[in-house]
């Protein structure tokens, strides 16, 4: 039996330094039966002319406008589908990958029976050795929606496969018939919540998610919105939290996820007041 075809679905809108050393990493993977797909989600700069002359043989989708995360890895999610991808994995632009990345996230679906998504773990590009992504919480009484050991060391976690709430959209990958009948990403969401949404439905479906430490990459994070602590990103994250909250819990966990946010709230400001990125400096850390 040949090799499952897996499609990379590479968004970049206006990123073209950081989809090129991107797709530079990507090509270097070792496993044989993959395919690099950019999509480019109406960028108003020159990121299409520059990605073509630095990947002439890489497949390139260009939308004539800016159609969110959602949209634009819907398109890619289309486009896999009609070239019967056997499984598609949605990857940010401002990451690089390991070579042998992609064979752990592949066995990662024979772990058990029924698992929908798998998920590397994902460093700070800066830090290497620093966790932004090592399996995720989502408690819909409390409202926290959180990844699992960022910011610790590498060494703090087990090499061996983990049952997760949810995947961030920085990295997944699914069966493409799966993603397809669940519809992709929901459009509803411009930026953040997309992926918690997607995990929660791929879970009410039947299916579980798995972080596979095996499996890494690192991620620049954030820099499309100008860092973790952007006030800008932060609202986002709330819009996208109140529309995960509208379509995932029922009207009673409201009371308990408003009080314990109100709780959570002094953490939150105590964070952001002590990491946010000051106006003209580098990028920094997400959570």
């Amino acid at each position: 039996m040949p090799d499952p075809k897996i499609c990379i679905l590479v968004l970049n809108w206006n990123g073209a330094d950081d989809t090129i050393e991107c797709v530079q990493s990507l090509e270097e993977v070792t496993y044989t039966n993959a395919e690099i797909v950019v999509i480019d989600n109406g960028s108003t700069d020159d990121s299409v002319q520059r990605i073509q002359k630095q990947f002439g043989e890489v497949e390139l989708i260009e939308l004539e406008s800016n159609l969110f995360f959602g949209g634009g890895n819907n398109a890619g999610l289309d486009w896999a589908q009609s070239h019967d991808f056997d499984y598609v994995v949605f990857l940010n632009n401002d990451t690089t990958v390991e070579p042998d990345f992609l064979e752990p996230l592949l066995a990662g679906f024979e772990y058990s029976q029924g698992i929908g998504m798998v998920a590397p773990l994902m460093c700070y590009s800066a830090t290497p050795d620093i966790i932004w992504y090592g399996g995720g919480i989502v408690n819909l009484w409390t409202g926290v929606v959180e990844h699992l050991h960022i910011r610790k060391n590498v060494s703090v976690l087990e090499t061996k496969p983990m049952i997760t709430d949810y995947i961030t959209g920085c990295c997944l990958m699914m069966p493409t018939k799966l993603a397809v009948e669940l519809g992709g990403f929901d459009l509803s969401f411009k930026m953040y919540g997309e992926d918690v949404d997607l995990s929660l439905r791929t879970k009410a479906a039947g299916y579980e998610l798995l972080f596979v430490p095996e499996s890494k990459i690192y991620h620049k994070v954030s820099a499309s919105v100008g860092g973790e602590f952007a006030l800008s990103k932060l609202k986002r994250k709330l819009d996208g939290l109140l529309r995960i909250f509208a379509a995932h819990t029922k009207w009673y966990q409201w009371i308990s996820i408003l009080i314990s946010q109100l709780i959570l709230s002094f953490k939150y400001v105590f964070i952001y007041l002590k990491n946010r990125t000051p106006r003209g400096s580098s990028n920094g850390a997400e959570s």
